[in-house]
């Protein structure tokens, strides 16, 4: 009778271990520890390793790098660049000179006409050969994301992207930016809407897509000016954001209109440049948002660790 009272206690305990560990995770890692801005989102599931975007270059080494040694991380599955611009895609090269595997990379070279246009200071199609170069070299397999494509990584967890803008709108119009990946990771009864730097051209024609309806938004373009309009935000229609941006777009003239819309809304918020890294632990019933540092600093209120029931 003993025996089998312990073996009961034993099967409890063990049960309880394991359900405390998530169904998935999403870091946004903190590439905006300074004056520089940038995007390094990791998502966790299953038994694969994702990553859309990786920061410059210096924010990768000193803040991506060690985040994901922490984690014991040295094989990334699939490294999606949102759009090619160095703030995105440079933390690419800090992994692999720094002999993390990447097995698949998936880009969107764009037309040349329109990456001429931000030269010297955005797109340039000499650093993205270099980059595509040196990915081959290390035996990444490069590869087209286009719309509509679906990921299946098991147990309820799909990535889809929604939209991938096409060369079909007047070059004087559109940007690097305005390219970027739209992509929706479904985990559980749960969505993630991952947004690049989408800026306010094409997000008003995404505003009367449907399909952009997300619990989560990672607020585009680091939340600055010139992003995606507030229609966009309504039609997301999210109930928690994340903004990967520092202290100073935020809290500056330039962060002024999304952060006053996510106040009017009374959404929480965590901000990379405020909260640090940001943890996003997904269970079957429930969600667990843990930022690296608990701050009120323009927003509503500070937010914190927070539990969500879905």
């Amino acid at each position: 009778m003993r025996k089998s009272w312990l073996i009961f206690f034993l099967s409890v305990f063990l049960l309880a271990g394991c359900s405390s560990k998530p169904d998935a995770s999403w870091h946004m890692v903190n590439v905006n520890t300074g004056e520089l801005q940038g995007d390094a989102n990791l998502i966790q599931t299953g038994d694969s390793v994702i990553m859309i975007d990786g920061g410059y270059y210096s924010e990768a080494k000193k803040s991506l790098l060690p985040y994901l040694a922490e984690l014991g991380i040295d094989k990334i599955d699939h490294f999606f660049v949102s759009h090619p611009h160095r703030d995105h895609y440079e933390g690419l090269v800090a992994l692999l000179e720094a002999g993390v595997t990447i097995s698949n990379l998936h880009l969107r070279i764009p037309p040349q006409h329109i990456c001429d246009r931000e030269i010297p200071w955005g797109c340039d199609m000499a650093d993205i050969a270099a980059l595509v170069n040196k990915a081959k070299a290390h035996g990444v397999i490069i590869r087209q994301p286009e719309a509509g494509l679906r990921y299946d990584f098991g147990l309820g967890s799909t990535i889809e992207i929604l939209h991938a803008q096409e060369d079909d709108l007047p070059a004087d119009t559109i940007d690097v930016n305005d390219l970027s990946l739209i992509m929706q990771w479904s985990i559980n009864d749960a969505t993630v809407l991952f947004t690049g730097d989408l800026n306010m051209k094409v997000g008003t024609v995404l505003s009367d897509d449907p399909r952009m309806n997300s619990d989560f938004m990672k607020m585009p373009h680091h939340g600055a000016r010139n992003l995606a309009p507030n229609a966009f935000f309504e039609r997301v229609d999210p109930g928690y954001v994340l903004v990967p941006g520092p202290q100073w777009i935020w809290c500056g003239e330039r962060g002024a209109r999304p952060r006053e819309w996510v106040k009017q809304k009374k959404l929480p918020v965590w901000v990379n440049g405020i909260d640090g890294h940001v943890r996003v632990d997904f269970f079957r019933e429930h969600i667990v948002v843990t930022p690296e540092h608990d701050s009120a600093e323009c927003k509503l209120r500070a937010f914190g660790k927070m539990e969500i029931s879905f």
